[in-house]
């Protein structure tokens, strides 16, 4: 009944990719980790001020929770250094001596995702969002942590756990409606999940339009990502021409022109034309790697029957990335090495 699998890019992270139409609608989506939309932030990402349990009266009650919150400033400081472990065994500490530490149970409920266990993240992201239950970054995360859980459960408890999900998106783009990441994790549930669990692309293309009022090139960037994961071609080629008129040069809309033109098989030779303009430009902070740019490059070229040209795209993609995984199998096919795709 519920979908599974999502795919993320840098500028276009909800693009749901299905591995099979049985299965997809059994298992939930789920946008984490790095990402990953709908994904959970780093554990260490700074928290925003939130309402937490009344201040205790008495001067040793007070002075408790000043020490567990040093504490936890050395917590997240690991967390900083990466050193996970580490991290997981202050805030234990903290929370077995504080059971009620707002910021050591949401921590460890964001390391547990991290871990990918999403089951043990769930009762302590709930007892984070007791203890605050205005708290945007704790919905949010709890909604990744219910979708996981989905993902994993028996058929008789996905429905509810994807309903979950989806409530907890909401509430953290209606408590933080500016935040950009919130509405993405959102509009990810509504590409992925089946109507009877809340999703729909109708609802997602409207969240996506949205998202366009706060932020004009994400939201145009999300709406083309909705618009192809549907193979809605001629709607993404629009939706993109607008955004170059709007944002001429923008260096980005270069490739995802590249990128849609080698997913549509249309506008080849534009397309070949946009990567390449993109590839000659000096890069910005958030847009798409070098070595995806010259993949795609390399299937454009491909399809043209170019195929030392495209050897040679694979080749520079390689080189920008050595594991560049695409790049590398379709070099193995192109020497014969691998089945055709």
């Amino acid at each position: 009944m519920l979908s599974h699998s999502m795919r993320t890019s840098v500028t276009v992270r909800s693009v749901v990719t299905a591995r099979d139409g049985a299965r997809r609608r059994m298992l939930l989506l789920a946008a984490l980790l790095a990402l990953t939309s709908a994904r959970a932030p780093a554990a260490g990402e700074a928290a925003p001020a939130e309402s937490g349990p009344p201040p205790a009266t008495s001067a040793a009650a007070s002075a408790a929770p000043a020490t567990a919150d040093a504490a936890a400033a050395e917590g997240l400081a690991l967390i900083e250094q990466r050193r996970f472990a580490e991290a997981q065994a202050a805030f234990e500490r903290i929370l077995a001596r504080e059971p009620q530490h707002l910021e050591s149970a949401y921590q460890l409920g964001v390391l547990a995702l991290r871990r990918g266990e999403p089951e043990a993240a769930v009762p302590l992201l709930e007892k984070a969002l007791a203890l605050a239950p205005n708290a945007a970054r704790t919905h949010h995360n709890l909604g990744h942590a219910y979708g996981l859980s989905a993902a994993r459960a028996s058929l008789f408890s996905k429905l509810g756990l994807a309903r979950k999900c989806l409530a907890s998106y909401q509430r953290a783009v209606a408590l933080a409606p500016q935040h950009v990441e919130y509405r993405l994790s959102l509009i990810a549930y509504y590409q992925s999940a089946p109507g009877v669990a809340g999703g729909g692309t109708d609802k997602a293309l409207a969240a996506a339009e949205e998202l366009r009022g706060l932020d004009p090139v994400r939201g145009s960037l999300t709406v083309i990502g909705v618009h192809v994961a549907g193979k809605q071609w001629t709607a993404a080629f629009a939706e993109l021409a607008r955004l170059l008129e709007q944002s001429p040069g923008l260096r980005e809309a270069e490739y995802q022109f590249g990128r849609l033109a080698a997913l549509s098989g249309l506008n080849v030779e534009a397309g070949i034309a946009s990567l390449r303009r993109f590839l000659a430009t000096p890069p910005s902070p958030g847009d798409t790697p070098k070595a995806q740019a010259c993949f795609r490059l390399g299937n454009l070229l491909e399809k043209t029957g170019q195929r030392d040209e495209a050897r040679a795209a694979y080749g520079d993609a390689l080189s920008a990335d050595p594991n560049h995984r695409p790049s590398r199998e379709a070099v193995a096919r192109l020497d014969g090495k691998a089945p055709a795709a």
